[in-house]
């Protein structure tokens, strides 16, 4: 029996296809009826992303435009015009600091409000269920009711700073040039805390009791078992968080535009906003893909970056 080992393990070596199992008939045929129920749903996908992306790309090199029947081919002119342009540069930095500091902000505060109603008290539920509602609230809701009150003349928000001090009292929140980016930031925050926080929560109940109660008996403090248990655990669920969180908020268009339009005097516009007004307002669609492809490219990177540092650490641990 040994030998007989020895002599197949030597010809698998020599010939790798004799030691992969072979596919019975019946477990292709099988393989072959999955893929056909796959194939409406995946050809609804490329129908409906699929083909606008090609045709977004396509028109980017390109002169199209709404009000010019016949589009011309101009290779990458819309491309070098956009990146000479200093105000695409301007554009591109908000969007940058748009995202990296609702992204911060987002995870920060989720997780330590995760933390905070992770613990037992009575009325739990009852408050996990009232940290949902800006995340459940439709976007045009949020937005309206922001602008009502942060509003300048009758805005609540206003009119209790005012009590505390009537200079307070006229603070142009979504028309200050200073001002308006961050009061959208904030906006933006409060929104998508309660989403970073539900799943950060789900993560808190997998972290192992045993290992926070043995470090509990060694002496070590809530910061130190944090930093020792917890966030290890966590590590996973931020970088996907992360990830999630960067597309979404580099590409968030809505609350931007029913905010403030990008105004004022464009401080608030980003990249989805200056695409759409572009392309509905300058009717400049070949333009407009090119702000389109290079968001695109951008979002590509950042997600080329997160996966590589994900199989950096893989390998490393």
């Amino acid at each position: 029996m040994t030998h007989t080992s020895t002599v197949i393990a030597r010809s698998r070596r020599s010939d790798p296809s004799l030691g992969k199992p072979r596919r019975s008939p019946a477990r292709r045929r099988e393989m072959l009826f999955s893929i056909l129920l796959l194939l409406p749903a995946a050809s609804v996908i490329v129908l409906l992303m699929g083909v606008p992306l090609l045709s977004v790309v396509a028109d980017s090199f390109t002169d199209r435009s709404f009000i010019r029947p016949v589009a011309e081919f101009v290779g990458l002119e819309n491309y070098a015009d956009l990146l000479t342009d200093g105000s695409f540069w301007d554009t591109f930095g908000r969007s940058l600091l748009w995202t990296a500091t609702s992204v911060l902000l987002q995870i920060v505060l989720g997780l330590l409000f995760a933390m905070l109603l992770n613990r037992r008290f009575r009325g739990r539920g009852f408050m996990r269920a009232i940290f949902l509602l800006p995340w459940v609230t439709p976007v045009v809701v949020v937005a309206l009711i922001w602008k009502w009150m942060l509003n300048d003349l009758y805005g609540v928000v206003n009119g209790m700073l005012a009590a505390i001090n009537p200079a307070w009292g006229d603070t142009a929140w979504f028309s200050d040039e200073s001002l308006a980016l961050w009061t959208v930031i904030g906006v933006n925050v409060w929104r998508g805390v309660p989403f970073t926080m539900i799943i950060f929560l789900a993560g808190l109940q997998s972290v192992p009791k045993e290992l926070i109660e043995a470090v509990a008996v060694d002496g070590a403090g809530r910061v130190r078992t944090f930093l020792t248990v917890t966030l290890p655990h966590l590590r996973g669920i931020l970088l996907t968080v992360a990830l999630i969180f960067t597309m979404f908020n580099f590409n968030n268009f809505d609350l931007v535009y029913l905010s403030t339009r990008g105004g004022p005097a464009e401080r608030t516009m980003i990249l989805p906003v200056k695409t759409y007004e572009v392309a509905f307002k300058g009717l400049q669609v070949g333009e407009a893909g090119a702000w389109a492809v290079l968001m695109l490219i951008t979002i590509a990177i950042i997600a080329g970056i997160y996966f590589a540092y994900i199989r950096r650490t893989r390998k490393e641990s």
